[in-house]
């Protein structure tokens, strides 16, 4: 996980953090409200330290892997695509027939939150450097819907793209002038979800600077681990 090599490099804002946050594994015994669960389940979730080979989890954290998943394949999903759920869904409310901008889409959140939007039947617009268009391409993202993280250009080619609309959400991961600009592809009011921590904004101050738009800042621990575990859950459903 990429919080992983921030904290490696020192540059995670928590100090405190400890490195590996997710995994998948054997179950090897349950305590005793456990009843949905038993040795020798296939699982996945978060843990802490999960660099280990043997961790001790929280029910409401873990979740049955799928059949046919690898443990890799297992063990990439709790963070990235909880958070991307939990922006997206809790806390953006994003809807079908709505449109969303994700910066950043070739990266993990980013691509869970493609996969999500686009199964909610939103019309997603997403920035990656140009060496990684190919990953929006292969996830369903339109030609006209995709541009450059690395410059805010990005702005005037998705108000071209909308006719100058915008969209209705914002996922954002950036900061600066990146933000701003963002910011401005919400002219008619919207959500714009901070998973980042370099250039957190004030509420209020975005509201009053761009009416309409409601600011939220986040991390996926204040979901709670009731929530968490739901939003597992349903991220380890197969899709019929």
């Amino acid at each position: 996980n990429f919080r992983d090599v921030l904290i490696g490099l020192g540059m995670y804002p928590d100090p405190a953090a400890v490195m590996g946050s997710e995994g998948a594994g054997v179950v090897v015994e349950v305590g005793p409200g456990v009843t949905d669960l038993a040795p020798g389940d296939r699982v996945l979730g978060m843990f802490e330290p999960a660099f280990a080979p043997e961790v001790i989890a929280t029910r409401d954290l873990v979740a049955k892997i799928p059949a046919g998943w690898s443990f890799a394949q297992a063990a990439s999903v709790p963070v990235v695509f909880l958070t991307a759920y939990y922006a997206l869904r809790d806390l953006a409310g994003l809807r079908s027939g709505e449109s969303v901008l994700i910066h950043n889409g070739a990266g993990g959140v980013g691509m869970a939150a493609i996969q999500l939007a686009r199964h909610w039947g939103a019309t997603v617009h997403a920035t990656a450097s140009p060496g990684k268009w190919g990953v929006l391409r292969e996830l369903g993202v339109a030609e006209e819907r995709i541009a450059s993280s690395r410059t805010t250009e990005f702005e005037q080619t998705f108000g071209a793209a909308t006719g100058g609309a915008g969209v209705d959400v914002v996922l954002d991961a950036l900061a600066g002038e990146f933000v701003d600009a963002s910011l401005r592809l919400l002219p008619r009011g919207g959500r714009f979800v901070e998973m980042g921590k370099a250039d957190v904004r004030d509420a209020e101050t975005v509201a009053a600077g761009h009416p309409g738009v409601t600011y939220r800042a986040f991390d996926l621990n204040e979901a709670g681990h009731r929530r968490i575990g739901e939003m597992l859950t349903r991220a380890a459903r197969p899709v019929r």
